[in-house]
């Protein structure tokens, strides 16, 4: 079917189809209403910048209209004035980070219109500079949030909604090179990658009466190509619920998970041996313990973690209703055979994350550590505020901490194990992108 018969149609779809929203990115569920304890949040001395010593480039003001290759040999022409890149010295706000080594990472800071810049930092957080890639500006939006992921310190991908644009580094942003993908995400996307030259892009295009509609799109030259590989026409197995996360363990095997928003009495894993161009269905089995959670609550999968093919957890979050009173239930799910059985464990609210080995911590207003994969949780730490962590390891995280009553972002970092928490004012240092 060609491209725009097939763009045709799809409009169509969502014309019909209603206006429900997928969600992009996971849900972060406060997981006690209670707060027993102010967090640590002493201010952490400053070291110095590894890269204060190297000369930035000039910037130029002013739109870059410059028409940048693709990989069939066209031209793809950016109409539109360039995100501007921080100033150095400039004060931020950190919405989201994600480290890749003990001192290089990412971020996201939105600034006053709204745009999220992408900024690096190379001295664990300290100290930041902005590395947007040049995507231009749409005037008629009030917020414009990019998916953002990096395999290294040097290969990433960046993509912003409401453009059929994907952005490649491989240097860390310094230089980015653009190609264009067959639809235009209207609700967010993920990015999930398997190495330097293999990644995936699922594009949340729009939906209606449970439909999210998705294109799922790969590339295995770091990026210089991407193909569709399933497509919203003709794909049934994915289309519905929220999508939530996922990942690829080898060039063909990998998993999606979804919320299904307490409208199905059943949940699936979806999984995938083809690479992502057909998906199996793998229903779930219900906690022994609430065998009729699917059908009395909401519940969906999340935090999805891959360790080979046959390995595997991902974390069961419902909310169920007690006399209009909601309650949350949280379910660590372990497989060692690829999903044909699984050891299911109540767990602590809160994010799950999988550090190494048997270490999980369980990541909300209450924050747990189990050493033993699940079978026993030691309460570490309670905090009065929400929190978005990237740990490192097992003792070390830099986090978003948010306070929902004052609408205050603060980014704070953990040494000890999420013992006690330090505050971290981020700097700002001329950006080194080249434009």
């Amino acid at each position: 079917m060609p491209k725009i018969t097939r763009l045709l149609f799809i409009l169509l779809v969502f014309f019909l189809a209603g206006c429900n929203r997928p969600q992009s990115q996971p849900k972060i569920v406060p997981t006690h209403p209670e707060l027993v304890s102010e967090p640590t949040l002493t201010p952490d001395p400053q070291p110095e910048d590894p890269l204060d010593t190297e000369t930035a480039p000039t910037q130029v003001d002013g739109p870059t209209l410059a028409p940048l290759p693709s990989p069939s040999g066209d031209q793809i022409l950016l109409d539109g004035d360039p995100i501007p890149l921080y100033a150095a010295g400039r004060e931020i706000i950190i919405r989201e980070v994600e480290m890749v080594s003990p001192t290089v990472g990412w971020a996201i800071s939105p600034d006053e219109k709204g745009i999220g810049h992408v900024l690096m930092t190379s001295d664990g957080g300290y100290n930041w500079r902005d590395i947007s890639p040049p995507n231009p500006v749409n005037p008629q939006k009030t917020w414009d949030y990019p998916e953002v992921h990096f395999q290294d310190q040097d290969i990433g991908w960046v993509h912003y909604s409401d453009t059929d644009l994907i952005w490649g580094t491989r240097d860390g942003g310094r230089t980015w090179r653009v190609a264009q993908l067959e639809y235009t995400s209207l609700q967010g996307s993920l990015i999930f990658s398997l190495d330097q030259d293999q990644a995936w892009i699922l594009q949340f295009l729009d939906g209606g009466m449970q439909k999210v509609f998705s294109s799922l799109s790969r590339t295995t030259d770091g990026g210089a190509s991407w193909t569709m590989i399933l497509d919203p026409t003709t794909d049934s197995s994915i289309q519905g619920f929220d999508k939530t996360g996922g990942g690829f363990t080898s060039s063909e095997y990998g998993w999606i998970t979804r919320d299904f928003r307490g409208v199905a009495t059943y949940l699936y894993l979806d999984i995938t041996g083809d690479g992502g161009a057909t998906w199996q269905n793998l229903e779930m089995p219900a906690p022994a313990s609430d065998p009729d959670a699917f059908s009395t609550c909401i519940c969906g999968l999340y935090d999805p973690t891959l360790v080979n093919t046959a390995i595997g957890a991902v974390r069961l979050h419902c909310t169920c209703f007690l006399e209009d009173l909601g309650v949350e239930k949280n379910f660590l799910y372990r497989t060692i055979d690829g999903g044909s059985s699984w050891t299911i464990q109540s767990m602590p609210g809160g994010d799950l994350e999988f550090i190494s080995g048997q270490t999980y911590y369980a990541v909300g207003r209450e924050i747990y550590r189990s050493s033993d994969s699940g079978q026993n949780w030691d309460l570490i730490k309670t905090v009065n505020w929400d929190g978005q962590f990237s740990f490192i390891d097992h003792n070390n995280a830099l986090v978003v901490a948010y306070n929902p009553d004052t609408d205050v972002y603060a980014l704070v970092i953990t040494k000890d194990g999420c013992k006690s928490f330090q505050a971290i004012t981020p700097g700002v240092l001329a950006s080194q992108t080249r434009r």
